[in-house]
């Protein structure tokens, strides 16, 4: 496959210094605030090793402000070194500390710096022109030889350590950023069907705006629902009460998407037909009518066998996002009977996402999936056939080069 962009077999990288934008954004329990899947570091290891006689400054992001996973990525470092990795962690992203260390980085060595969203510019999201006059890149950018994305699972966002480098620096793909590319075109080159898409998780308002591009191309026959996306979708049907929305960031704005969608579509969305509330602090099966307004934390179990023989017919399966709250184990039976049926299903399937991903590799069922893809919201975006924001601006890249 030729690619437009340019990668690593086009620069010659040894000796030089090279500003690496990764994504190594990892589940972190919300009370321990400690990394419990490190699956998205483990794939970075091939660019990594093979930029092994550079002078490497790693860049990337962990959660948000205001979420549980906003943390520090000094834990990420020492897992870098438990993988043997010659790491180091700079408490600075582009002031003074962070220069003075850029410029003691050594052939072999990996310097770390802060959470790039500690930066509020890192927020913004515009072209890359207008990105790449943040002082994040004005301030770092003069300091490198190149600039190297292998930031896959963000590529769908156009913010300054993104796509801002790439104006201003020679700029590459990593390594896993194209084998991403490689393996879902030849994934997504079927015209086979019955196609199945599989949708949980949160990050609500995103999800239905990419259900929307999605359903739109006429590509997907079934659309199986989980997750937050899932209550939304049964509250704008009128089979649960609206009193679960709360737990819904962004619910206003997106039901009146949802109920379009539920109109326009009605036999390719299949919503949950049962649920699962924690009641006295255990799992209850039940009916929509016997919820009582206890927290709905995952589909029911007739809704797993549904959803695990739709998937086991398919041709060609995606799933992004898990079916409850998948982090308590007793509600995570809808994920991972989803997930043992994607795994039993003979057609092209690809998990997107860290949750889902980190979840199949727990179950050992990677060899079994066609593809664990490291992105959620970019694998997604990436089958709605929109161009991601990082490989526009890694071409553009290319042709200045």
């Amino acid at each position: 496959m030729v690619f437009a962009f340019k990668t690593l077999d086009d620069i010659d990288y040894v000796g030089k210094k090279i500003l690496l934008r990764v994504d190594m954004n990892c589940s972190v329990d919300p009370e321990t605030k400690q990394i419990t899947d490190i699956s998205r570091i483990e794939a970075i290891q091939e660019t990594l090793n093979e930029l092994s006689r550079s002078k490497v400054v790693l860049m990337a992001h962990q959660g948000s402000p205001g979420s549980d996973d906003f943390i520090s990525l000094e834990q990420h470092t020492e897992i870098l070194k438990q993988l043997g990795f010659r790491a180091s962690f700079i408490d600075d992203i582009f002031g003074e500390k962070a220069k003075k260390a850029i410029s003691q980085v050594k052939n072999g060595e990996i310097l770390v710096l802060q959470n790039v969203r500690y930066f509020e510019g890192e927020l913004k999201k515009a072209p890359p022109s207008e990105v790449a006059k943040e002082k994040i890149v004005q301030e770092l950018y003069p300091l490198f030889d190149f600039f190297v994305n292998d930031a896959f699972g963000a590529s769908h966002r156009s913010q300054a350590s993104i796509v801002g480098f790439t104006t201003v620096l020679p700029s590459v793909a990593g390594r896993l950023v194209e084998k991403e590319i490689r393996t879902l075109t030849a994934a997504t080159d079927t015209d086979q069907h019955p196609w199945t898409l599989v949708l949980g998780g949160s990050k609500v308002e995103d999800k239905v705006d990419i259900l929307n591009k999605l359903l739109a191309t006429n590509r997907v026959d079934n659309a199986l629902l989980g997750g937050l996306i899932g209550t939304l979708f049964l509250i704008a049907d009128a089979k649960v009460p609206e009193s679960y929305s709360k737990s819904i960031k962004g619910y206003d704005s997106a039901v009146d998407t949802a109920r379009k969608l539920l109109s326009k579509y009605p036999d390719i969305m299949i919503l949950p037909e049962d649920a699962s509330v924690e009641r006295n602090g255990e799992r209850f099966d039940c009916t929509f009518t016997q919820m009582q307004n206890h927290p709905f934390l995952d589909i029911g179990l007739k809704t797993s066998k549904k959803y695990a023989r739709i998937i086991k017919d398919s041709a060609v399966v995606f799933a992004n996002g898990p079916m409850g709250y998948f982090e308590k184990e007793v509600f995570a039976k809808g994920t991972t009977e989803v997930l043992k049926a994607i795994a039993e299903c003979k057609g092209v399937t690809v998990v997107g996402g860290g949750h889902m991903g980190a979840m199949a590799k727990k179950m050992s069922l990677e060899n079994r999936i066609t593809h664990i893809s490291t992105g959620g919201g970019a694998t997604i975006n990436f089958l709605t056939g929109k161009k991601l924001d990082l490989i526009a601006a890694l071409e553009a890249a290319a042709q200045r080069m």
